[in-house]
């Protein structure tokens, strides 16, 4: 019996996921990357979310019926959850995923501090 070749139509082996091209590891360890940064620059612009705090969790608790969502708010704390999944799955076709992951930061910003988040992107 012959081996078995993981060389796929004479192309040779599969190039390992991520690879070099993706520069920043993991679609998690990006994640985390844009929102730290995204953060960090809504705290430094903005004094009222100068206590700023986020926390990233895969997907949100449910109840029956309830409509799925990309962020929490916790006003009492200043902090801001994120659910990963939702904001990867549930963004626009062709959108670029940095993009959505900083709308969805800035719109969970602007929930917190009861602005439009066009404020937080277009400061007067």
């Amino acid at each position: 019996m012959a081996a078995i070749s993981r060389d796929r139509h004479g192309r040779g082996m599969r190039r390992p996921l991520p690879s070099k091209l993706f520069k920043h590891g993991t679609r998690t360890e990006l994640f985390h990357l844009v929102v730290e940064q995204t953060c960090e620059y809504l705290r430094s612009e903005f004094p009222e979310l100068a206590d700023l705090k986020w926390r990233i969790e895969e997907v949100p608790e449910l109840d029956r019926g309830e409509a799925l969502t990309r962020y929490t708010t916790r006003k009492a704390s200043m902090t801001i959850v994120l659910y990963r999944i939702p904001i990867e799955r549930l963004s626009f076709k062709g959108a670029d995923l940095r993009a959505q992951i900083e709308q969805s930061v800035i719109s969970a910003a602007a929930d917190l501090i009861d602005k439009d988040p066009w404020e937080l992107i277009h400061p007067s």
